[in-house]
């Protein structure tokens, strides 16, 4: 699995989400897990390849072997809205 850490700032207009961490603003981080090749991520509930969590989620998330039924949020994201 790998990790990207990714600092999500907030505007008086909108939301901006980048890898560069900028000084002096605030700032919420976050981390984007990548499953390795031939593996899944999941948190019990959610089966997935990649996911943007709060750095403070780490510890619910695993990998594990195999990519059946995955939940792909990105599909789900777009279905809803």
């Amino acid at each position: 699995m790998t990790k990207q850490v990714i600092y999500k700032y907030l505007g008086t207009n909108g939301v901006i989400e980048s890898p560069i961490h900028l000084e002096d603003i605030y700032y919420i981080r976050l981390l984007h897990l990548t499953a390795d090749e031939g593996k899944t991520l999941t948190n019990g509930v959610i089966k997935t390849t990649s996911i943007r969590i709060p750095e403070e989620e780490l510890e619910n998330w695993k990998e594990i072997w195999g990519q059946d039924k995955l939940f792909n949020l990105k599909s789900f994201l777009y279905n809803i809205g």
